[in-house]
């Protein structure tokens, strides 16, 4: 029974974390824009506080992609990343967000989810398929460079090249592999494999 629990409360803790983030984000700045704009103009102008939240979204989005922006993410990134507890969650949180804000970025570097044996023969791991290469030194064999994911950074872990009839395609999308490997295994969907070859 508790373990049940346990697994539930993770599942839902996975699905949710990103989404509240998110939502507490744009609360909190629109809060702040609104008690911010009462102060300077001594009563509510409707809209407004909207307007200011959007206002600075797209200036951070601005300063991100600009000489100034790659500055000074990297070094809260760096921060963040000494800070106890948030360095276990910001990495992954921030990978799977850049993933689902930039889909058509990485939609074409995780071409497919197949399953590889690896580390060993025998075991397998969920893997991305982000290139397919010939391999003239290695008999004219077609192999596939593969993203092995490590949670909870699904973006960190080894880049192996592995035969292409050696893996074994799987019926999912990135983004369902991607929440897989971010849960720990949590939110699972079977393992089945899709019509046709690799």
């Amino acid at each position: 029974m508790m373990n049940s629990l346990r697994r539930y409360f993770v599942a839902g803790l996975a699905t949710l974390f990103p989404v509240a983030v998110t939502l507490l984000v744009v609360i909190k700045l629109f809060q702040f824009s609104e008690g911010w704009a009462h102060r300077l103009f001594g009563f509510t102008v409707p809209g407004l506080g909207l307007l200011i939240t959007v206002s600075i979204i797209l200036a951070v989005g601005f300063l991100s992609t600009h000489v100034i922006g790659r500055l000074i993410f990297p070094t809260l990134d760096t921060l963040l990343g000494r800070i106890p507890l948030i360095k276990s969650i910001y990495p992954a949180l921030k990978q799977l967000t850049q993933f689902l804000f930039q889909q058509g970025q990485g939609a074409s570097m995780l071409r497919q989810v197949v399953l590889v044996e690896y580390p060993k023969t025998g075991i397998y791991s969920p893997a991305f398929v982000t290139n397919e290469i010939p391999a003239p030194a290695l008999g004219g064999k077609t192999m596939l460079a593969l993203l092995i994911p490590t949670p909870p950074s699904p973006f960190s872990g080894p880049m192996i090249f592995v035969p292409k009839e050696s893996v074994i395609p799987l019926a999912l999308s990135v983004e369902e592999a991607l929440k897989m490997v971010v849960s720990g295994g949590v939110l699972s969907l079977p393992l089945n494999s899709p019509r046709g070859g690799a």
